[in-house]
């Protein structure tokens, strides 16, 4: 029994966990990001300081974190996002890398000499025209988002489904007020003679009324004279 016991109060205390089990390695990936991103943030920092020392310009070197540190920490957030798909998460985690690649490579500048004046051009275009990456990728990142893209199409389908309903109510009041008119003119056809009512009704739309055909002229023909009576008299039957 004495045996039993032993064995369970060693399983019990190895199932303990002490501190640093509890509150360090149980948050390793959170401690981990942090440090990645402290790290980050320093290196943008020195990323500033070269940019600054280029130009003497403080809004300037401050720009330059726009390519670094800044759009690092929205794609890693990016690259967390349970929703989006598996190409736009290696696309953000693809993103993130050009974000540290862009901050070491400046922060390392003038180490390897490239703090002259005449490299000073190269490293603020390439700040600018990598700022202009980030931008345009999250944009393209927003409008592929599948909540983004599920809102979009329900807006679109909303729409076309009120743009039917307000034709179907335009062709009901059309078709209806098409009923009473046809309604008026077969009363107005059964109260006067149908072509006095369509003469009338081609009148108020702005047409000519319908040419009544006119009745054909008979010719007179010249009463015969008595001069032709006297040169072909006609012949008498004799009485025999």
């Amino acid at each position: 029994m004495s045996d039993r016991k032993s064995i369970a109060s060693l399983l019990t205390d190895e199932q303990k966990e002490g501190w640093f089990e509890t509150n360090i390695v149980a948050n390793a990936p959170l401690i981990i990001g942090l440090f990645s991103n402290l790290v980050v943030i320093f290196a943008d920092y020195r990323a500033y300081d070269v940019i600054y020392s280029l130009t003497g310009i403080w809004w300037k070197a401050l720009a330059a974190s726009l390519a670094c540190a800044a759009p690092f920490i929205l794609w890693e957030i990016g690259w967390q996002y349970n929703h989006t798909t598996e190409n736009w998460r290696m696309t953000s985690l693809g993103m993130a890398g050009v974000a540290f690649a862009t901050s070491i490579f400046l922060g390392v500048a003038d180490y390897i000499g490239l703090t002259s004046p005449a490299w000073a051009d190269f490293l603020l275009g390439s700040v600018v025209v990598l700022t202009g990456l980030h931008t345009v990728v999250g944009f393209l990142y927003y409008y592929n988002d599948p909540d983004v893209a599920r809102r979009r199409m329900k807006a679109q389908a909303l729409a076309r489904a009120e743009a039917q309903r307000v034709n179907a109510d335009m062709a009901r009041g059309l078709l209806e007020d098409g009923r009473d008119i046809l309604k008026t003119i077969d009363a107005l056809k059964g109260e006067f003679s149908p072509d006095d009512v369509e003469a009338v009704l081609a009148i108020l739309n702005g047409k000519r009324g319908k040419q009544q055909p006119k009745p054909r002229q008979q010719q007179i023909q010249p009463a015969r004279s008595f001069a032709s009576e006297t040169e072909n008299p006609t012949k008498q039957p004799s009485n025999k």
